[in-house]
This record gives C-alpha cells, structure tokens and sequence, in this order.
C-alpha cells in the first residue's frame, strides 16, 4: 500500500480555511474580544507562542509515533476547540479558545508539512505548488467569512464549519497510510535548537521565522488597514483578501516548480523581495484599488518563501520531523513575536507603520540566501 498524500492534502485545505476567515474577520473578532489593535497583537503573539512549542514538540513526536496517528489526533482536539469558539460568547472564555485553537493548529501545521516533506522534499517546486491547497482554502475561507459578513452574519458560522470538517477529516487520517506515517526513531521532545545548531540551519531558520512574520503580518494587518483605515470597508478588503489568496495559490502552481528548479535560495530571494515592494505599495498608496493591489503582490511573493525553505531544510531526509518541526518552530516564533510588534507599533503610530515594518522585515529575508550563501564560502575557504 503506497503512502497517500491526499487526507494530508485536506488537512492544507481546512488549515487555510481557517486563516482566511481569520484574515477578513479579525475586526470582528477584536470587537468580539472587546480589544484594541495591540491587545489583539498580545492575545495572538500568547497563541503562537503556544503553537511554537506545539511544532518544537510536534515534529519529534510525529517522528516517535508516526505522522498519520499524530495528525488524526491534531485535527480533532483543534476541530473541538474551533466548535467551541464558535459557541463561546465572553471575551475572556473566547480569549482562551482563541489561544488553545491556534496552538493546536501548530501541531495540525507542523505535522501535515512533516508528511508533505517527506514525500516531496526531493523536489521542491512539487512542494510548493502543493502549498497551493492552503492557499486555495484560504481564498475561499475569506470569501466565506466576507459573505457571512456581508449578510450580517457572524464569522462563528465559518469556524464552526472548520472545525465539523476537522472533526470528519481526523479519522480519515488515522486509518491511512501517510507519508512517515510509520513510528521512527526516539527523537528528544526538547532538542529543537541544538538540532538547528547542529544542521547548519540558524541564518535559514532566522529568515523563516521573519518571513512568518511579513506572511502572517500581510493577511492580518494587510486587510485590517483596509477596512479600518482606508475606508473601503468590508468590499474591498474582503475582495483583496481573496485576491491575495488566489495570487498566492496561481504563484505557487504557476512560478513554484521554476523557482524549485533554479534553486530554492534564488526563489526566496525573489518572493521575498517581491513582498518587500508589495507591502510598501500598500502602505504608501494614494487609493484603495492601488492599495489593494499592493496586497495582491506582497501575498504572491510571500508565498513562495515557507514552502521553499522548508524543502531546503528537509532534503534528503525521509524521516524530516525533527528537522522540519524544529524549523517551523523558530518560524512560529516569528509568528509570536510579530503581532505583539506590529501590533504595538500600529497602536502607537498607526497601522501604515506597522506595515512599513513588515516591508522591511521582507527586506532582510530577500537578503538572507544571499548572506547564507557568503558565510558558507567563507566556512569552506578557512584552513
């Protein structure tokens, strides 16, 4: 029986239908929390800060008892948490589900990309073009809470629908055969940075966790900004919230196997950058569709960078966990560390600076292979 990357296939699907809803709802969801831009950034930073350690112990534990046990596992207790904020009412109580739902989502994140490396490291523009899943589902997670909206509808409604899909796909991963499904060695639950250290990965894991932050920074502020700054409101920042999605999902089946083929260093050089001018347009911009186009590029170019990285960081491995969850751990705290800055930074002097940060912070991971690639010379070059 060949290993099936399909259950995984709809483990990236309801990943990114629950980002896109996040995406466009997050202004509802700040009220709902009764919280201001920085106190949203803080209770964000607490939940991935959750999932960090849920990826730093995921990929260990997906290697230990094998990754289709594992994400089975995952999917229901986050299918659970997703109902449970869907019927939860006070702030504080919605607070906590919102914190223990994202940190579950890491292991359901960490594990689903252990099988996707497993089978596809060899060839990363494979990789990236089935990164598309998450990108599609997020499209239409967007759409869906945009519509939900629209109607004077809550977003619940949409985590609610996540989280039944999560609680049906669960057993379906359980009982198939996954890539690394199999249990492997004993690998230490605590050893994710000497591993790091050791594999030589510290400059690209630096480079995956701020480019966490320009991903995550682009489809939370990104849309935020414009519907609560710009004026267009629900209709064009849901619009451009499902145009990011489908740029990033066209991007990575379309440009992802040539970025794979000339290299993966080269296609984050270029994403990256690509983001870095995007982020810019949408900050700087003198009208909203010019701005909502500035969205569209910067979510297009981010999206070749985690894909291709991790590839890189995988290779020649077919049992990655370890490798895999330890990388994605220093990127989810990327992901912890970004909006409790942008956050506090937009709070302070307004959500354009936030997002002239996040223009910068794609900067330095355009520069980063390009830094990486010097210092290994240098390494080679000493006696």
């Amino acid at each position: 029986m060949r290993p099936s990357l399909r259950p995984v296939a709809g483990a990236f699907v309801a990943f990114g239908l629950f980002w896109g809803t996040w995406a466009v709802a997050a202004a509802d969801i700040e009220v709902a929390l009764e919280l201001s831009h920085g106190g949203l950034g803080l209770l964000l930073s607490v939940a991935l800060g959750g999932a960090a350690l849920a990826n730093a112990m995921g990929g260990a534990v997906a290697e230990r008892r094998g990754a289709g046990p594992v994400l089975a596992l995952a999917l229901a207790g986050w299918g659970v948490l997703l109902i449970a904020g869907a019927l939860v009412r006070h702030p504080v109580a919605l607070a906590a589900v919102v914190v223990a739902a994202v940190a579950a989502g890491g292991l359901v994140d960490v594990v689903m990309n252990v099988s996707a490396v497993a089978a596809l490291a060899a060839r990363p523009g494979s990789l990236v073009r089935f990164h598309a899943l998450f990108n599609a589902g997020a499209a239409i997670g967007a759409a869906s809470a945009a519509v939900l909206l629209a109607q004077r509808l809550s977003w619940r409604w949409a985590w609610a629908a996540v989280g039944v899909g999560a609680l049906i796909l669960a057993p379906v991963c359980g009982r198939a055969r996954l890539p690394a499904s199999e249990p492997g060695e004993h690998a230490p639950l605590a050893g994710a940075l000497r591993l790091i250290r050791r594999e030589g990965l510290v400059l690209l894991s630096l480079a995956f966790a701020v480019g966490a932050i320009v991903e995550a920074g682009i489809e939370l502020w990104g849309v935020l900004f414009m519907r609560s700054h710009l004026g267009s409101g629900l209709l064009v920042g849901g619009v451009s919230a499902v145009a990011a999605y489908l740029v990033g999902a066209t991007t990575r089946v379309v440009v992802g196997p040539v970025a794979g083929r000339r290299g993966a260093a080269r296609g984050v050089t270029v994403g990256a950058g690509t983001a870095a001018l995007g982020t810019s347009l949408l900050a700087l911009a003198p009208v909203d569709w010019l701005a909502g186009a500035g969205l569209v590029i910067a979510a297009g170019g981010i999206s070749l960078c985690w894909p291709l990285i991790l590839a890189h960081a995988g290779a020649g491995s077919e049992r990655p966990g370890p490798v895999v969850g330890a990388v994605t751990a220093v990127g989810y705290l990327g992901f912890v560390a970004g909006p409790a800055v942008v956050g506090w930074l937009s709070a302070a002097a307004g959500l354009r600076a936030g997002l002239l940060l996040l223009a910068a912070a794609a900067a330095f991971v355009a520069a980063a292979p390009a830094v990486a690639r010097r210092h290994g010379r240098e390494r080679v070059a000493r006696p």
